[in-house]
């Protein structure tokens, strides 16, 4: 067995029935884990609602627009909200946003369901 091997963290090697055991065990952990997961989010669900100023002006490509222009005559909207740094170059933007939002870039399969997807930030319109 090579250095390698030998002084990295690999779990300890054991007969199937320990480990059987012991995944058994863990699985208790992860159903309870999904159970509160689903619980948050029905409460999530149930959380009363705040009534939005449809005319709220946005700036973007449109501009000026307001909340309402956003939905582009949908009846939802999904939107984004990117955590932008403004003057900081796009390496330096929130690297879970900056991900998220690069991976958008086919909204047909939204607009067939009466969708539209925008993303917001409070940074410039043309720097973000």
């Amino acid at each position: 067995m090579n250095d390698y091997f030998s002084n990295s963290a690999l779990p300890k090697v054991v007969a199937r029935s320990t480990w059987q055991n012991e995944l058994n065990e863990l699985r208790i952990r992860e159903k309870a884990h999904t159970r509160e997961g689903d619980a948050i989010a029905a409460a999530r669900r149930r959380l009363p609602m705040v009534e939005v100023d449809s005319t709220t002006p946005l700036i973007g490509p449109d501009s000026p627009a307001t909340l309402l222009d956003a939905f582009e005559g949908r009846s939802q909207l999904i939107v984004y909200f990117h955590m932008w740094h403004t003057g900081k170059p796009a390496s330096e933007q929130c690297e879970g946003c900056t991900f998220s939002t690069t991976h958008i870039n086919e909204l047909s399969y939204l607009h067939s369901r009466d969708v539209s997807y925008a993303t917001f930030c409070e940074g410039p319109f043309e720097e973000s």
